[in-house]
């Protein structure tokens, strides 16, 4: 357990950010695009006051800047909490929310109906003008809304008189009018509940046949949307459910409920947020019982919809961890708190902290968004065929066990920078091209790199053995193949086991693949777990406990790898001896590991 607890460690850091930070606020939202996180309106907790003001955290730096609008430029909107914010073709749009009435009669409070819109390109908010519809939506906070392609689409929600709002009303983003709403005949807000739209998620990752589309669309527009929801938290009981919000009404839910499981299933969360990445859904929130309070991140498997804990260790076990919200540029997920305040009295205020951001790295849990196409199947086929016909070439690849492969030098130069500048520098010094090239490594090993180089991606049972995978990964790290790369550990990952999980282990922690070295590891651990329970002799072995093994990690994580290079670690040239042959390999001093 100690252990395991210690490698939930190694997933999860905090940092301190600075600049022009937020107050504390209430019923503010907040958004992710890119390395950027925005924070809009809120309660201040100090004053009780409403704020439009906008907050802008860059990730790589951690320093927040309050955004100041240009002279001329359109004003922001009204101040208002528990509003909705939502992406939009790089846009933030704002939607309802509570705030202070305007009527001179009136010192209290009313919800709202508009759209505002501030383009993240320009840093400006856009005075647009909402064409009037027998569609537009009633005055509503604390409601829940998505974008479905280029349909905003808002849910549930309350009045000024705490009543649920049971009305859905789509608006078109492009348009920009109010185009349908629709009866919704259950309770939905954003105390217990959030929304999605799993159409995002690729369907090769999901498969064919999914659980929200079971229906044929009617057209392009017809998008199905998911909620889920929770409730009664004494007895929590949850909810998954999926409906076309465009279709004439009454609208139809289909309930996915009952199909998911797990080892372990979701408390009940209270303003809980959810985020899609790879073919997972990300559910965060807070999860307060009388003897128990604390910051929960689970994952739903959107292909089998099974329930798994993100386990990041004691870290969101303390303090005052408020907001979770997804990184999808670096697969992260930040968490936004206070690691010294009290979770409790602040839920009690329902305040949000801006002060601390938890880092979780996903990977680790093996959720990320799998490697795109860069090329069609057909393309990706062609390009095999051309490394397999020698009359495309125009040189011969040699290995360190003295086979050949012949290559074309022109793809080479296009889809190897390395290969490209190394042959500017001979054409310097000599006009005429070599015909043979040395390469250090195997032939099974340059053959499956070469067959990566003519097609950008990994599509061969050769490719995919391990060694040969392995070493695929330390060629994308030595010659900065951000694809290679990509692809490899990837692979690594979908062929991660008991018997693979030591290789895996070592090539990541030299190639600084710290997530899916933290993977491997664990994997090693809950081996040696299933050993100890089924077996009742002592060892005759003495091996490294799990806890000394995570101490190695940690270690290993602040080492840098270092790759000593002899001259090129390729060369050109007619012929090759063997002592240019040995002179030529890559070095790599590793670091201490297991």
């Amino acid at each position: 357990m100690q252990a395991a607890q210690s490698i939930a460690g190694l997933t999860t850091e905090t940092k301190q950010t600075t600049g022009d930070m937020p107050p504390p606020l209430v019923g503010a939202s907040t958004s992710m695009v890119g390395h950027h996180l925005y924070v809009f309106g809120g309660r201040l907790v100090s004053s009780r006051q409403m704020t439009n003001h906008l907050y802008i955290l860059d990730v790589r730096t951690l320093v927040w800047v309050r955004h100041i609008a240009e002279p001329g430029s359109a004003d922001p909107p009204r101040p208002r909490y528990f509003h909705s914010a939502n992406v939009y073709k790089n846009t933030l749009v704002i939607f309802g929310g509570m705030s202070q009435s305007q009527r001179r009669a009136s010192q209290g409070l009313c919800a709202l109906d508009d759209i505002c819109i501030f383009d993240l390109g320009t840093l400006t908010w856009r005075q647009s003008q909402i064409i009037p519809s027998l569609f537009s939506p009633q005055a509503r906070y604390a409601h829940l809304a998505t974008c479905a392609e280029n349909k905003l689409v808002v849910m549930g929600g309350q009045d000024m008189e705490n009543q649920y709002i049971h009305e859905i009303n789509v608006f078109d983003l492009d348009r920009l009018q109010w185009v349908h709403n629709g009866p919704l005949d259950r309770q939905i807000g954003a105390y217990r509940a959030i929304v999605f739209v799993p159409s995002r998620v690729d369907p090769a990752l999901v498969g064919h046949t999914t659980f929200w589309d079971k229906e044929e669309r009617l057209d392009a527009d017809d998008v199905p949307v998911c909620v889920y929801s929770n409730y009664n938290f004494a007895d929590v009981t949850r909810e998954l459910q999926s409906f076309y919000p465009q279709r004439p009404h009454p609208i139809t839910f289909h309930d996915h409920s009952s199909a998911m499981s797990g080892t372990a299933l979701p408390p009940g969360l209270r303003f809980p947020t959810g985020d899609l990445l790879g073919h997972h859904l990300l559910l965060t929130g807070t999860y307060l019982t009388p003897t128990h309070q604390s910051f929960h991140i689970w994952a739903l498997n959107l292909a089998n919809l099974v329930w798994v804990r993100i386990d990041s260790g004691p870290l969101l076990s303390g303090g005052s961890w408020n907001r979770g919200v997804l990184n999808e540029t670096s697969q992260k997920l930040y968490v936004l708190g206070h690691r010294d305040r009290d979770l409790l009295e602040d839920y009690n205020h329902r305040q949000v902290n801006f002060d601390h951001l938890a880092i979780v790295d996903l990977e680790a849990f093996g959720i990320y968004s799998y490697p795109k196409p860069t090329c069609a199947p057909i393309a990706q086929e062609l390009g095999l065929s051309m490394l397999n016909e020698p009359s495309m070439s125009d040189m011969e690849v040699v290995t360190v066990d003295n086979k050949s492969i012949p290559a074309n030098s022109s793809i080479l130069a296009q889809r190897w920078p390395y290969f490209a500048q190394m042959l500017q520098d001979t054409y310097k010094t000599n006009k005429a091209l070599h015909k043979t090239f040395m390469f250090p490594e195997t032939y099974s090993v340059t053959l499956a790199f070469l067959q990566f180089v003519y097609t950008d991606h990994l599509m061969t049972a050769q490719q995919h053995q391990p060694h040969i995978l392995t070493r695929l990964l330390v060629i994308g790290d030595i010659y900065n193949l951000p694809r290679l790369v990509l692809l490899a550990s990837h692979a690594l990952h979908q062929l991660l086991t008991i018997s693979t999980a030591s290789t895996v282990y070592e090539t990541a922690a030299l190639t600084s693949r710290t997530a899916l070295q933290i993977r491997a590891l664990r994997v090693m651990i809950n081996a040696k777990k299933i050993l100890q329970q089924t077996t009742d002799e002592a060892p005759t072995q003495r091996t490294a406990s799990p806890s000394t093994a995570v101490r190695r990690l940690a270690t290993s994580r602040k080492l840098k790898v270092q790759y000593q290079k002899s001259n090129w670690p390729v060369t050109l040239g007619k012929g090759i001896s063997n002592t240019e042959k040995k002179r030529s390999r890559i070095k790599i001093t590793k670091v201490p590991i297991l």
